[in-house]
């Protein structure tokens, strides 16, 4: 294997909606919404875990305390200790008898780095990109390599902090397009790996997700159940996710005579998608996974279950994301630590190969 990466010194620059932060105590708490069917805990899991993975955590270093987390959260304990088992149960926490909670360290990032990872998306904080990362990390770990992470939404202010050194690489996730690529790409001679499933023409490396099969065996089973009348809610057309999404239920409705309806949801946001679809009445929906809070406040509001009253097939959850577990009848999904992983191993490689790593499909409901 040839490394071409160097071993360089460069800040690291953490960017998300609310602007730049300092990596120290980086937490800044966001509006939990009472009325979500997401419960507060899980809420509070996902900040704590941005805190933890984005914020300077040593092996050992100590985390804040519960009552630290009360007064910031201005909740009670048990909700607080809720979110933190599931931070120690992804072992990114541990706790230490009576005196607090620590970092492990196993999945921290560091401050300097010569691997430079970029999120651009309006959902930037879908845990796709925070698992990339672990993995990316992890594996650059192993080559004694850092990393350099920028999450946010402005492409030329990307450009901007985009600065390699000589023999640096990137790797990119979430919006990205070939004059996004080719442009970065001029700045570090083209040492570029694109995560994510993207109809792309520039010869960059790319690791996507090998989804049309297993999408169109859940389908199926669907199908199989009685479906007839199938919606699709996808994020923009112009991403190949959603054209696979609308090609395999093509190939399904055709199979079995089923009538279909696709919604476009720019934001993915399921609940005004479901409002559209009153008139359709659909039997069986397949979404994105950012679309699927709405989808099941939806259900909630309207005292539907699932699978009974509607199906539901929930594209892109993670393996780790604690997020609504089990509310769909299949979940469609993998663990994107390895595409990290596997992007970082392309980077060393200096690849202009395509990656398609496998996803699982998995039944939550009993016949």
């Amino acid at each position: 294997m040839v490394c071409y990466l160097q071993i360089r010194t460069v800040t690291i620059l953490c960017c998300n909606n609310i602007g730049c932060m300092s990596m120290y105590q980086y937490l800044i708490p966001e509006r939990l919404l009472r009325g979500s069917p997401k419960p507060i805990y899980t809420q509070m899991y996902e900040q704590l875990k941005r805190e933890v993975v984005l914020g300077d955590y040593p092996p050992g270093k100590r985390f804040y305390s519960y009552r630290k987390l009360k007064d910031i959260y201005k909740t009670e304990l048990r909700t607080i200790a809720a979110a933190v088992d599931l931070l120690v149960e992804d072992g990114l926490l541990e706790k230490r008898g009576t005196s607090g909670l620590y970092a492990t360290g196993s999945k921290n990032i560091s401050d300097v780095g010569n691997v430079w990872y970029a999120v651009l998306s309006e959902q930037c904080y879908h845990p796709f990109f925070f698992n990339v990362l672990l993995g990316l990390s992890n594996e650059a770990e192993k080559y004694g390599l850092h990393v350099v992470v920028r999450i946010g939404r402005d492409k030329e202010e990307f450009l901007r902090w985009f600065q390699p050194h000589s023999g640096e690489g990137l790797i990119m996730t979430g919006e990205v397009s070939d004059a996004l690529l080719k442009a970065a790409g001029a700045k570090c001679g083209n040492h570029v790996i694109a995560v994510g499933n993207y109809d792309l023409r520039s010869d960059f490396g790319r690791v996507m997700s090998n989804c049309y099969g297993v999408v169109c065996d859940s389908l199926r089973i669907a199908a199989k159940r009685g479906c007839r009348r199938f919606a699709l809610i996808i994020g923009s057309r112009e991403y190949l996710i959603s054209r696979t999404l609308q090609e395999a239920l093509a190939e399904c409705a055709a199979e079995c005579g089923a009538e279909t309806k696709c919604l476009e949801e720019l934001n993915e946001n399921g609940y005004p998608a479901m409002k559209r679809l009153e008139d359709f009445r659909p039997d069986c929906i397949l979404m994105t996974d950012p679309a699927f809070s709405g989808v099941w406040e939806y259900m909630l509001e309207h005292s539907l279950k699932c699978p009974e009253d509607l199906f539901l097939i929930r594209y892109g959850r993670e393996k780790n994301d604690h997020t609504l577990p089990g509310r769909a009848a299949i979940e469609v999904g993998g663990d994107s630590v390895r595409h990290g992983a596997a992007a970082l191993q392309m980077l060393l490689k200096d690849s202009k190969d395509t990656i398609k790593l496998d996803l699982e499909m998995k039944c939550m409901f009993k016949e």
